[in-house]
């Protein structure tokens, strides 16, 4: 169970960039696609556990049907991993069909809760599969929200990969799911995050009230031969101390909170970004790092004093935050 007057809190700090965290100041647990660990990604069952451990924000992907409704899937194309077709049969290895080519009645036709993508990573027990679950649509998920938990907290990836056509164009995506979010009364209770900045952007541009969470990967920093990112608007990290927060100051008006892969913050890491969480929270930004899953691990990207952790093991981290006494958001 959250513990609700800090988050009362928070509120009241509003929509923007947040002061680094202090002792007691509430941590933001986000299920990653709900549960990956314990139930099948981004659907409800996996939802619904999430908001029973007590996580604080549901961090979920987004795609858009040929009908133009928005759907929770972290593919832009039915995975053979984590779908099997309409007659029970196995896609093809590369893939399904597009969620933009499909319908969401075509698309409620595929099951995507039977199996298990890795279970190297997500063992089971503790996880477990559930046969005959769809993908749902955004509503049914704040649906389910709405009647668990109204004061649960939203993360929504607009899911668009810049450098492939595989989704409907990015400006109808984007005002798909901000139409989502004001519509159901969100504004104040979601972010929109995206490994693409223009993304970003575009939301700024129609709701600056809307909270935006800047993603990066080893993958996304620049472009071919070092040129500019076309994840990050044209813009680029060329390495070394100091690019890291010159490259957050440049995208600071559409960029609220910084989302990188766990091991670009954490110092002898592959991948470390050479700026430590302090300095990037000292700018104004947020840092809740992605996606983070044994509790060893936890411990460590803890100690550097981050603002809240995306895992898809949220009872660990719920465990151990209890075990530190610290609250959650």
């Amino acid at each position: 169970m959250r513990i609700l007057g800090p988050m009362v809190l928070f509120a009241a700090l509003g929509c923007g960039s947040l002061p680094p965290r202090a002792p007691g100041v509430p941590f933001d647990v986000q299920g990653h696609r709900g549960a990956r660990g314990l139930l099948p990604e981004n659907t409800l069952p996996a939802f619904e556990l999430a908001l029973e451990l007590g996580v604080s924000t549901l961090e979920l992907d987004t795609g858009v049907t040929a009908d133009g409704v928005v759907v929770v899937s972290h593919d832009p194309r039915l995975s053979a991993k984590v779908c099997l077709g309409p007659g029970g049969e196995r896609l093809p290895a590369g893939g399904g069909p597009l969620i933009r080519d499909l319908t969401l009645a075509e698309l409620r036709r595929y099951d995507c809760g039977t199996l298990n993508p890795d279970r190297g990573r997500f063992p089971e027990p503790p996880r477990r599969n559930v046969p005959g679950t769809p993908i749902p649509t955004l509503d049914e998920v704040l649906d389910l929200a709405a009647e668990r938990d109204p004061g649960v907290r939203f993360n929504i990836e607009v899911k668009f990969d810049p450098t492939a056509d595989l989704t409907v164009p990015l400006e109808a995506f984007v005002e798909r799911v901000v139409e989502r979010v004001v519509a159901r009364g969100l504004v104040e209770r979601a972010t929109i995050q995206s490994f693409d900045w223009r993304a970003l952007a575009l939301v700024k541009r129609t709701r600056p009230e809307i909270r935006t969470a800047a993603l990066l990967s080893p993958e996304t920093l620049e472009g071919e031969g070092g040129a500019a990112s076309p994840w990050l608007d044209g813009r680029s990290l060329a390495g070394g101390d100091g690019d890291l927060l010159a490259l957050l100051a440049d995208a600071r008006p559409v960029v609220d909170v910084f989302s990188p892969y766990w091991r670009q913050i954490l110092p002898g890491a592959w991948g470390y970004l050479g700026t430590g969480v302090e300095q990037i929270q000292a700018a104004g930004f947020p840092v809740i790092p992605w996606t983070v899953n044994p509790a060893d691990r936890m411990e460590k990207i803890l100690d550097l004093g981050v603002d809240g952790l995306i895992t898809d093991y949220p009872d660990r981290l719920l465990e151990l935050l209890e075990r530190r006494g610290v609250p959650v958001l």
